[in-house]
């Protein structure tokens, strides 16, 4: 007698099996997308660096010629060890950045609104291009007023010369009294000039933002 053998049923998968392959999916998706932020940001402080060094560059450039660093009410008023926070601060930010700008390109604009045609010396002939400068456009894409020097987070870089102010004004007080003593927290962390990019951190005055800050001290 003939032996009959079982229908073959096809297989397909279980609801168990789905979900284990969709986990697996989303993980190894978390982790390249992980993988890919963490690149992006080590790339963006390697530019903020970058281009730190070159505006300072460009700063004591400006000294040669001027006998000082660019400096303007603005810049003094912009505290590192207090202004942290660009969103907050935003015109103190944007105002003292756009003076670094104002300063080193030759641009010194109608008013405070400098537009991207330079009518003096140039200090950084090939850095001030569009991907830089935070900026008003026309309809036509072409800069009508720039608003700050922007860093590769997308924030405002910031320039502060209170330092300069502090150690400027410590010294005119040495000079009648021989025995002042510097101010147990000065403004600023150097007398010189402070340039700074915050990293891409938007927080208040923590030292977890802090710490993410790029910087030229």
């Amino acid at each position: 007698m003939k032996r009959l053998l079982p229908l073959r049923r096809d297989r397909g998968f279980t609801l168990i099996e789905m979900l284990t392959v969709m986990l697996i999916i989303a993980v190894l998706a978390s982790l390249i997308l992980g993988v890919n932020a963490l690149v992006q940001s080590k790339a963006a402080r390697a530019r903020a660096e970058g281009e730190i060094r070159t505006l300072s560059m460009g700063c004591e450039n400006y000294k040669v010629d001027n006998g000082t660093y660019p400096r303007t009410g603005d810049t003094d008023a912009l505290n590192p060890r207090e202004d942290v926070n660009p969103n907050s601060s935003d015109e103190k930010y944007q105002d003292a950045s756009k003076d670094l700008y104002k300063a080193l390109s030759g641009d010194s604009g109608p008013g405070k609104d400098p537009d991207f045609i330079p009518d003096g010396k140039i200090y950084l002939p090939e850095f001030f291009k569009p991907n830089v400068l935070a900026a008003k456009k026309d309809a036509n894409g072409k800069i009508i007023e720039v608003k700050y020097i922007q860093d590769p987070f997308g924030q405002c870089y910031g320039y502060s010369t209170a330092g300069a102010e502090e150690e400027e004004r410590f010294l005119k007080e040495l000079r009648t009294k021989p025995s002042a003593s510097r101010p147990a927290r000065m403004k600023g962390y150097n007398s010189t000039f402070d340039l700074w990019s915050t990293g891409g951190s938007t927080k208040g005055d923590d030292e977890k933002a802090r710490a993410k800050w790029v910087k030229n001290w």
